[in-house]
């Protein structure tokens, strides 16, 4: 397949899950995945744990489409990100859904503790926009380029 037919190929749409408290930072994630032309991606919001858990769990008898990929922050304002780790973790349809963890937070504990529950990675929020949308490119490169995300089952 030539370049010229790549190109004519509509992009792929993503379904990605962020969960993100901070309403400054959430707009800066949405600003970089919504620049990206290669991949649609379809953000789906959740402010905080609660919501997160409504569209994962509670929708989940819907014929809504599960996330194929979910940026999670690690320090939500109830319950942790890790307790929401586990618990998509331990989801019997859910639980092969990528998660990258997405935290201020560069403690050692805190990325042991991400990966020790099956985070797919463990990312410091950067400072600056341009940063972030060098990260979020290169989420788009590995995960959607070069990775196959599994197809989940509602």
């Amino acid at each position: 397949m030539g370049l010229s037919t790549l190109r004519a190929q509509q992009p792929q749409t993503i379904r990605l899950l962020v969960v993100e408290d901070n309403d400054a930072y959430l707009y800066l994630i949405q600003k970089a995945f919504s620049s990206r032309n290669a991949v649609r991606w379809q953000l789906v919001i959740a402010h905080d744990d609660e919501e997160a858990i409504k569209l994962l769990f509670e929708e989940e008898k819907t014929d809504e489409p599960v996330p194929d990929l979910i940026l999670l922050d690690w320090h939500l304002p109830d319950i942790s990100g890790s307790a929401l780790l586990r618990r998509i973790k331990a989801h019997e349809k859910l639980h092969r859904i990528p998660i990258l963890v997405f935290s201020s937070s560069e403690s050692v504990s805190d990325i042991h503790d991400a990966y020790d529950n099956h985070a797919n990675g463990y990312i410091t929020k950067p400072v600056g926009a341009d940063v972030l949308a060098q990260i979020v490119e290169t989420i788009e490169q590995f995960w959607i380029a070069v990775a196959k995300l599994p197809k989940a089952i509602r």
